[in-house]
């Protein structure tokens, strides 16, 4: 064996003791999720039998399928409405070099000093006033409007590394200022785009705040609300279904990160050197 190898031995046995310690939280989730009550509290058992009794309870208790259709709902059209006012505003933010511009580009990043929890009160009257309290329609658009300064930001970063020569030959061949971002500079923000998306999916899934604050009725629900008022419907808190629950919602998001864990590191190896 080469000494290089000897020499990186101890640290690749060392990242891989820490990956087992990352691991076993998913790993005891979903073993938990099928054990029996009495089986339960053995954190290293693995079960004798495969109980799907939590997962019955779940479906028994809470409409599961609906917050599913919720967390999505809201998930995509915030995504969806986030790009498309964050990417035309950090494009324009960018390439306009006019004092008012570059007053509303400072403007729009103070926004990100602000911390989301001192808003809650105000945005709480206003949901109110406005008639869209226990909507899905107010969470996105909070959502979107919390998200707006990072992602004009940061598509205002990836736009600086397109050659304006593409606009200027999109103009002379008589191309309009619309049509000429969606179909030739949007294209080239991709990686802007699924950076965005991998490092904000995560927090729009499981965020549980907001949706309790400003949804109050179950059919509106997101799931983590949903999650919680299992258990404060319960005297005595059962574990499994909770531990199924949570497989279930956790699920699709590690089915995602598998899938796009490749396009996020691009992402952001390609906004570090562009940034």
């Amino acid at each position: 064996m080469s000494q290089r190898k000897m020499t990186s031995l101890p640290l690749e046995m060392l990242l891989i003791l820490i990956s087992f310690l990352f691991l076993y939280p998913i790993y005891f989730l979903f073993v938990g999720s099928f054990k029996e009550p009495k089986d339960f509290y053995n954190a290293f058992s693995f079960p004798t039998t495969l109980y799907l009794g939590s997962y019955e309870k779940i479906f028994q208790k809470i409409n599961f399928f609906q917050g599913l259709m919720n967390s999505t709902i809201v998930t995509l059209g915030t995504l969806m409405l986030t790009i498309i006012i964050g990417s035309m505003a950090g494009y324009i933010l960018t390439r306009m070099n006019q004092k008012f511009f570059r007053f509303a580009y400072l403007f729009l990043l103070s926004g990100m000093i602000i911390p989301s929890i001192g808003n809650l009160i105000p945005l709480f009257k206003l949901a109110i006033s406005l008639h869209l309290m226990n909507t899905r329609t107010f969470l996105i658009i909070l959502y979107t409007a919390g998200q707006i300064p990072f992602t004009a930001f940061l598509y205002s970063a990836f736009t600086k590394s397109i050659p304006r020569e593409l606009e200027e030959s999109a103009s002379i061949d008589g191309s309009g200022k619309f049509r000429m971002f969606w179909t030739i500079v949007f294209p080239l923000l991709l990686p802007a785009t699924g950076t965005y998306v991998i490092t904000h999916v995560y927090g729009l899934w499981n965020d549980f705040l907001t949706p309790l604050i400003f949804l109050n009725q179950q059919k509106h629900m997101t799931l983590m609300p949903l999650i919680y008022q299992f258990i404060g419907n319960n005297q005595s808190v059962d574990y499994g279904p909770i531990f199924a629950a949570s497989v279930m919602t956790v699920l699709p998001i590690i089915v995602l990160f598998l899938f796009t864990q490749k396009y996020m590191l691009q992402g952001l190896v390609i906004g570090s050197v562009k940034g």
